[in-house]
């Protein structure tokens, strides 16, 4: 339990609203972690000298701003901030930095998308079928969509169906419409110690308690899993396998197997997130070793364009109707003339070349990155990122800003943690996102001087 006396002296205002708002400034601050016990109703009354109504009614308006959930036989808990969204596009000068380079959100590395995209709109426009695409359509998506993207998928290495296909407006979008299909209030999810941080956004609007499993450099250790199942009710495991985020990690055939064992033995749901399996030569999916329990999601993002929002799933026959209801109750139905850019460039060949030129690219850029930081970088030689663990002496918050006082932004390890026992010291560093290879050096070259720089005491005290 953590002993946590806040100072109500510095929160005018009745007590009870002080205690909450106490607890919120040393969640923001840091002072309290996700996962930190609270004092009993009683014992935090005593030590304030208030009464025990009032630490109830604290922690019931601190509970429904979000901050805090209690379990009955475990206590109330600190709850795992909502991640921050982004104000602003990542191609958008950022304020006071407008030659910053972005090496903190991962996209594709640009190439011919643009001429593409203009002669498939050009051909479009000559086609009188075009004018149906402005019509409301089936939630679950066109049929000839659907048809694409099961050939598309079926380079994944499983048997996809266009009957088992729903289209999203992108994975992140997918990922939301299979938690809220699902999960309910108050389920456990299971998830990799450090994920990424969409799913953890996702659970928490369906809030849901996300249950951290321990990785290693390859992902999901399967007798993790298995101790997860043991000790808690698990309703569903969301998982990264191809290219972990921000790790990299790429599970074997053998883990997966042994994954797929204790979910079925535990009846637990498998939502698997491939958004990056193109990048690597992959092991069978989930969707193939436990087709009846997976419900298997990618979009064409990281592979075409982020902005063209083309996503799908891929699911069992008995979830179709309520993950449908769910997207009719979201978009009604994914954006038809983007998935029509995407079906065409799917039938022609071309988005196997987008996928075969994006991964060319990414393996000379972490040929780049490893000229400058290969002693320490972990990361897989295909990948879009990499992680970058750091020194003791060097802890990730202040590294983030030391770098982005140089203007290069990069990722702190917090922001993808689950649990506290999962915190690793590092950053993440997307190394696809720089415009061109002359300003990814920039970045690296001044991430390489701050490893063997020591950390600015000023900044410390900060």
């Amino acid at each position: 339990m953590t002993i946590w006396q806040p100072d109500l002296t510095l929160f005018p205002g009745p007590r009870y609203l002080a205690i909450a708002d106490a607890l919120a400034l040393d969640v923001k601050s840091g002072g309290l972690q996700a996962g930190d016990r609270l004092p009993t109703h009683r014992e935090l009354a005593y030590r304030l000298g208030v009464t025990v109504g009032t630490v109830s009614r604290a922690y019931a308006e601190a509970e429904r701003r979000g901050l805090i959930a209690g379990e009955v036989g475990r206590g109330t808990y600190v709850r795992m901030p909502e991640p921050e969204l982004p104000h602003s596009s990542p191609t958008d000068p950022v304020p006071g930095l407008p030659d910053a380079v972005g090496m903190d959100q991962n996209h594709p590395i640009m190439g011919r998308e643009r001429d593409m995209l203009g002669a498939t709109l050009a051909e479009m426009s000559r086609d009188p079928q075009t004018s149906s695409l402005l019509l409301y359509q089936n939630h679950a998506g066109m049929a000839a969509h659907r048809v694409a993207v099961a050939a598309w998928l079926s380079k994944s290495g499983f048997n996809a169906h266009p009957d088992r296909i729903l289209l999203t407006d992108g994975a992140q979008h997918g990922l939301a419409v299979a938690i809220t299909a699902i999960v309910s209030p108050g389920d456990c999810i299971a998830t990799e110690g450090m994920t990424y941080p969409g799913i953890k956004a996702a659970c928490q609007l369906r809030l849901a308690r996300l249950e951290a499993v321990a990785i290693d450099d390859e992902g999901l250790i399967p007798e993790a899993f298995a101790e997860a199942c043991r000790h808690h009710r698990i309703r569903a495991l969301v998982t990264t396998p191809n290219l972990n985020n921000p790790l990299t990690g790429v599970l074997s055939l053998r883990r997966r197997e042994a994954i797929v064992e204790t979910a079925r033995r535990h009846d637990v749901l498998i939502i698997e997130d491939d958004v990056y399996g193109f990048l690597v030569d992959r092991p069978a999916p989930f969707a193939e070793l436990a087709p009846e329990r997976t419900i298997h999601i990618s979009s064409l993002s990281k592979c075409a364009a982020p902005g063209l929002r083309f996503g799908f799933i891929h699911a069992p026959d008995n979830l179709l109707e309520r993950l449908g209801q769910i997207i009719r109750s979201t978009v009604w139905m994914a954006t038809p003339l983007t998935l029509e850019v995407g079906r065409r460039w799917i039938e022609s060949g071309e988005m196997d070349k987008l996928a075969a030129e994006k991964r060319t690219a990414a393996t000379r850029r972490q040929t780049i990155a490893s000229q400058f930081l290969g002693n320490v970088m972990q990361s897989h030689p295909s990948a879009y990122h990499l992680w970058l663990p750091l020194p003791d002496d060097w802890p990730e918050r202040e590294f983030v800003m030391e770098a982005r006082r140089r203007s290069v932004l990069v990722t702190p390890g917090s922001v993808f943690t689950v649990g506290r026992g999962s915190a690793r010291n590092g950053v993440r560093v997307c190394i696809a996102s720089p415009p061109n290879e002359e300003t990814l050096v920039r970045g690296l070259k001044v991430l390489h001087q701050l490893l063997n720089a020591e950390p600015d005491p000023i900044v410390s005290v900060i």
